[in-house]
């Protein structure tokens, strides 16, 4: 029997029942016998044990040979472009810290093997107990650039170590927070391509490929699939997906209006107060005009401070807007 990614996923859900269902980690040596409660160990071990649960179920697949790019199995052996899948696994009270790949084994990937980008991401949220007791909390199937997103420095989420470049990281796929999450993630395939193609480029060890990198995709990608592909420049959309900067504008926007508003207030009290100051001139009521005039300065004095207030909260909205 031969499933596609997605039908391994339904059958998980609704056959299986997978989020309903409890486990444990046992390991055997010698006479002893333990349930592991390390919570990192339960990743490693779901790709085993979709493995296993693909043979009980009679599911053809073939096993990848290489353990640093996906995918995981081939769901299709006759035919090794299609009906690819990739398991990862997270513990879901902490955040997805799974690597996807090989930055640079994966950037050269894609524009002889076009097809990679269809790989099925098959995703574990799991749970561990005290006890050592293992449910699983969410499954998703996703692509590539639905759980990828953009960081501060660079246009794809990288590990980077000594200032090298290594691992493609996961964002946070799973939540529409954006007072938390600081970048967004990518909402097209092209999107994606975009920011591999500038990461290409901003990355010292493959710029000597960058020249060529978009035209060898884009020539590849449709040799394959038959289609052409518009491919956005990553400056065109590289706002689009930095959340953090827009809500530093969206703050000093508010800040300037607030301020904005407070000067305007205080316009119109110093109107109102000089209506008064001269009508208790025309009455001559000598203690009315101390006091408006004492009132008046003190408005006087407060719309100076608030004029300052004013240019301050403009100015630095205005820098954070040309900044992007």
């Amino acid at each position: 029997m031969r499933l596609t990614g997605q039908e391994v996923y339904d059958r998980l859900i609704n056959d299986e029942r997978i989020l309903e269902i409890q486990g444990q980690i046992r390991f055997y040596l010698g006479d002893v016998s333990i349930i592991v409660k390390q919570r990192d160990v339960v990743g490693n071990i779901m790709q085993e044990w979709l493995q296993g649960w693909l043979d009980n179920n009679g599911i053809e697949y073939a096993p990848s040979e290489n353990s640093q790019m996906p995918p995981d199995f081939f769901l299709n052996p006759d035919d090794k472009t299609k009906d690819l899948l990739e398991v990862k696994a997270f513990n879901r009270n902490a955040g997805p810290g799974f690597d996807i790949a090989d930055f640079r084994m994966y950037q050269g990937e894609i524009i002889d093997k076009p097809y990679m980008l269809n790989v099925d991401y098959l995703i574990f949220g799991y749970d561990m107990s005290d006890d050592g007791i293992v449910t699983i909390k969410d499954v998703w199937i996703k692509k590539v650039w639905e759980i990828t997103r953009r960081m501060e420095e660079w246009p794809i989420n990288l590990q980077i170590k000594e200032g090298h470049v290594h691992k493609i990281r996961p964002g946070v796929w799973y939540s529409n927070d954006t007072n938390r999450n600081d970048y967004s993630i990518f909402r097209s395939m092209e999107d994606f391509i975009s920011a591999m193609e500038e990461t290409v480029y901003q990355n010292d060890e493959t710029r000597r490929e960058a020249a060529q990198w978009k035209r060898r995709f884009l020539s590849n990608y449709q040799d394959y699939y038959g289609e052409v592909l518009d491919i956005p420049r990553w400056y065109e959309i590289a706002d689009s997906y930095d959340l953090k900067t827009q809500r530093k504008i969206e703050k000093a926007q508010e800040k300037k209006q607030k301020a904005e508003d407070i000067y305007s207030r205080l316009l119109e009290r110093e109107q109102q107060t000089s209506l008064k100051l001269e009508e208790a001139r025309l009455r001559g009521n000598t203690s009315s005009i101390l006091k408006e005039e004492e009132r008046l300065e003190k408005i006087k004095s407060k719309i100076e401070t608030q004029s300052t207030k004013v240019s301050e909260a403009v100015e630095k909205y205005e820098a954070l807007v040309n900044r992007r």
